[in-house]
């Protein structure tokens, strides 16, 4: 029995769309979110999962693929927002919004003038529906050169490490949003030394998938005591040498190489 081949289309942290064939979209996903894919997502990452098609064959994905690739951005992605076959192949990729969240009225994928990207817009109140993304912030917490992670005792990603962080509530900034975390995962006091970066990623939880803007500052423990509380099933210390390879989320991955490679470059 020969294997599936599926088309994919994958959004960059750029904000470019990338094409691919694979028999196998989340591990090939994965590939482009460790560097092991494609050379133009290298430096692009996090990608995440756009659209996917079921292909009949190989040679069926890659014409289909040749067709996508020459099309505008925004053309490419109303046909997954459209969750409708491409070049006879189904559709099988993360579904699209169906209903209004005003109204409860279904959503119509359209071009709207000057919009760079397809919108959905609802058939009957005409709200347009901007898929935003959602606030989070953690800390990167060091002592004597070693950082602090957390072991997930919930889904996603259930018994992996992960930095201390989480969704911002209504009114919080960032800094006072990452100090709670770290204190609810933690037990520790802590305190913000300086901004480290923004980090772009998607969040999956049972039904629902969202884009999330990650904000990372470096912080320093001030008091406290040291326990695994809240979605936490341990904490650990680690050295930039001895990370370990169970990180959650793909943008996880790249926020720990960058804290990384800043710690040797100080050496």
């Amino acid at each position: 029995m020969s294997k599936p081949w599926f088309l994919y289309l994958l959004r960059c942290a750029d904000g470019t769309l990338y094409t691919g064939v694979t028999t196998d979209v989340d591990r090939r996903v994965r590939e482009h979110n460790t560097g092991r894919g494609a050379r133009y997502t290298r430096g692009r990452r996090p990608v995440w999962l756009v659209g996917a098609w079921h292909c009949a064959d190989r040679a069926a994905a890659q014409r289909a693929e040749a067709l996508l690739r020459h099309l505008p951005p925004a053309h490419k992605e109303m046909h997954a927002l459209t969750a409708l076959p491409f070049e006879g192949a189904p559709y099988c990729g993360p579904a699209p919004d169906r209903f209004c969240t005003r109204c409860g009225g279904p959503l119509q994928a359209v071009l709207l003038p000057n919009e760079g990207r397809p919108r959905q817009v609802c058939a009957t109140c005409q709200r347009t529906h901007y898929r935003n993304a959602k606030p989070c912030a953690g800390m990167l917490v060091t002592r004597a050169g070693q950082l602090l992670l957390v072991r997930r005792s919930l889904a996603p990603f259930e018994g992996y490490w992960d930095i201390p962080g989480g969704f911002l509530e209504e009114g919080d900034l960032p800094q006072a949003g990452a100090v709670r975390e770290v204190r609810e995962e933690t037990g520790l006091e802590v305190e913000p030394t300086r901004f480290f970066g923004f980090y772009l990623d998607r969040y999956t939880y049972e039904d629902d998938t969202s884009t999330t803007l990650n904000v990372y500052f470096l912080g320093q423990v001030v008091g406290g005591l040291e326990q695994a509380g809240d979605d936490a099933a341990a904490l650990g210390w680690f050295s930039p040498g001895a990370l370990p390879s169970r990180i959650a989320f793909d943008h996880a991955r790249l926020v720990l190489a960058d804290w990384a490679r800043a710690q040797e470059a100080q050496r």
